[in-house]
């Protein structure tokens, strides 16, 4: 019964890419998980600081 379910929501290409996935299963997981620790370690974005500059916002709170 879940079988014709996924038949019918996938069709007939959801079907093949499914396949296909359960058969290289290992080597698709490897890909995803390398990436993911290579995004995590080697291709780190710079947060930017967030430091208040107070003298700027004094002078521009006093002038009224």
């Amino acid at each position: 019964m879940i079988e014709k379910i996924l038949d019918f929501g996938l069709g007939p290409y959801g079907r093949m890419v499914g396949d296909f996935y359960v058969e290289h299963q290992m080597l698709i997981n490897t890909i995803v998980v390398g990436v993911a620790l290579a995004s995590k370690f080697y291709f780190k974005q710079r947060k930017p600081s967030i430091q208040p500059n107070l003298s700027v916002e004094a002078t521009e709170t006093d002038e009224r």
